[in-house]
């Protein structure tokens, strides 16, 4: 199930515009296109223990970013990928949870779950709203050493301040997990810097 999000995200680490090393929290900044179609500039708090990396993604403008992160043992890897609105509709927790049922249509199939059940995404500078699949293929299996292998999915979607939307995929092993919460926290942490 989860394999066609990984195949993004292997694309994306280690190949990034700016990196911040895994030692102790830091500031990383990302990119956007808004509602009106002007560029702004999103920061990031990452949490120490984490690696990240910034990555320019074609689309209009040249104004997309993906930021990948991922825990220092490899069991929690994050995804946010900035993306420009459909509609207005989106603007509001209707329109991003009508968002997160199509972007998760993907997964349904490969997942214990077999349905999209939104949850709220707490963010300090604006909403969202996620999902949570445990993956079929992965039920009973021991726990898998480095990437690759994960047990759940959250996949979610998010507004940043007025108007930058962005996708999310955490991929964990436990929503217990220490590393897990960081990546929540590093989504919370979205603010714009205008």
């Amino acid at each position: 199930m989860h394999r066609l999000a990984l195949c993004l995200l292997g694309l994306l680490v280690g190949t990034g515009l700016q990196a911040a090393e895994a030692d102790k929290p830091r500031e990383i900044s990302l990119t956007s296109t808004n509602l009106a179609g002007r560029s702004s500039l999103l920061v990031a708090t990452v949490p120490a223990g984490f690696t990240a990396t910034i990555k320019d993604l074609p689309g209009p403008k040249d104004c997309w970013q993906a930021l990948s992160a991922e825990s220092a043992d490899q069991r929690v890897q994050l995804l946010i990928t900035l993306m420009p609105p459909e509609d207005v509709l989106q603007k509001d927790a209707a329109g991003l949870e009508m968002l997160l049922h199509k972007t998760s249509a993907p997964f349904v199939g490969g997942s214990v779950e077999g349905k999209v059940t939104p949850l709220p995404l707490k963010l300090t500078h604006g909403i969202g709203v996620a999902t949570i699949f445990s993956d079929k293929s992965e039920v009973g299996k021991p726990e898998a050493k480095g990437r690759g292998h994960y047990k759940l999915l959250t996949n979610g979607i998010i507004r940043v301040g007025d108007a930058t939307l962005a996708s999310v995929s955490i991929f964990s092993d436990s929503k217990e997990a220490a590393g897990y919460l960081d990546a929540l926290k590093l989504v919370a942490s979205l603010r714009p810097t205008k």
